[in-house]
């Protein structure tokens, strides 16, 4: 991933909700680079955009997210999945 790639999914990590004038100035470069750039990036796959609740408001105290990679290949991924409940039910 290129520097400027790099930076543009720190910003949105940040605040996804910025546009793409307010992310060109934030990294430096150009809002039609940044526009090209963040299109791409979406089409690859490599941004989504998810919502995300107050979980507090929701009454959890405890919240725990894990990021891991997705696979295509069924097999691993059953694997992974197993893996997880075997480690859920220690």
């Amino acid at each position: 991933m290129k520097d400027v790639e790099l930076r543009l999914v720190c910003e949105l990590i940040r605040n996804c909700r910025k546009s793409d004038r307010e992310l060109a100035k934030a990294i430096g470069v150009s809002q039609p680079t940044v526009s090209r750039i963040r299109t791409r990036l979406e089409r690859e796959g490599v941004i989504e955009y998810t919502g995300i609740p107050d979980l507090k408001k929701l009454g959890f105290e405890l919240v725990s997210i894990t990021y891991g990679n997705r696979t295509k290949n069924e097999q691993d991924a059953k694997l992974k999945v197993q893996k997880a409940q075997d480690f859920v039910a220690k």
